[in-house]
């Protein structure tokens, strides 16, 4: 069924409303046909409403009656549509500070809470950072395959990306425009990540610095062959560090 994507930050307000609802001939100037919305054009399907804190208070009041009712009008019109959608809320802005500040209606922030999701900082979820990797290497280097080298996954593990996964990707695309999609270098990384400071989680001792890194790598590898690969040594010697770290 159809998944529409409509980014509330892209479009300006005077052309917003329009956009989700429709109009019709004439409501407006360059209004030159009726044109159904994106509502309408999710029917059965699921709409996302990219960056929702961003909507102007005028399409908050019709959005909310849309949640309550599935029912709106056309812009310019006087005839209620019915459509029966999933409705997909995402946002980087905390909404109940927003409707603190009177940016968001405090009855639809509850219509759009009904089932919450927070997606935690790619800080804190390495074990998914070498599966995005992968994932962006597929898609930048065109079905080729393109390998990266320890020390740059080592620094790109401990680096703390405050852009979470738009930076990572942005980082891929630049690394394999240097690197002509093959291996993947430090050098090839950005100055941020290749000076990150590997103290930065406070670990201090040479043995804590080693857990710390084998724990990281272990988290990011798809399995321990690989780890040990990425770790550069050899899988017994891996299993003796892991007996000896509880890791």
């Amino acid at each position: 069924m159809p998944f529409i994507k409509v980014s509330c930050a892209a479009l300006p307000e005077t052309l917003l409303e329009s956009e989700l609802f429709g109009h019709v001939k004439g409501s407006f100037t360059g209004a030159v046909k009726d044109r159904a919305g994106r509502f309408e054009s999710a029917e059965g399907g699921t709409i996302l409403l990219d960056e929702v804190g961003e909507l102007p208070q005028s399409v908050q009041v019709k959005l909310l009656r849309f949640l309550q009712s599935r029912e709106f009008e056309r812009v310019g019109e006087n005839v209620t549509r019915k459509v029966d959608v999933r409705l997909i809320a995402a946002t980087n802005r905390k909404l109940s500070e927003a409707i603190k500040e009177g940016a968001i209606r405090e009855d639809l922030y509850y219509r759009l809470n009904a089932v919450r999701m927070e997606l935690i900082p790619l800080r804190e979820r390495p074990e998914d950072l070498l599966i995005l990797i992968q994932h962006f290497i597929q898609k930048f280097n065109k079905g080729r395959e393109a390998e990266i080298s320890s020390e740059a996954l080592k620094l790109m593990t401990t680096y703390q990306w405050p852009g979470n996964v738009r930076e990572l990707e942005n980082v891929i695309e630049r690394c394999l425009v240097f690197s002509k999609g093959e291996v993947i270098k430090p050098e090839y990384l950005p100055e941020e990540i290749q000076k990150v400071d590997e103290n930065q989680s406070g670990i201090l001792s040479i043995e804590e610095n080693e857990k710390f890194h084998i724990k990281k790598i272990l988290g990011v590898a798809a399995d321990l062959d690989q780890a040990a690969k990425l770790l550069q040594i050899d899988p017994a010697t891996l299993w003796r560090k892991r007996k000896k770290y509880n890791l």
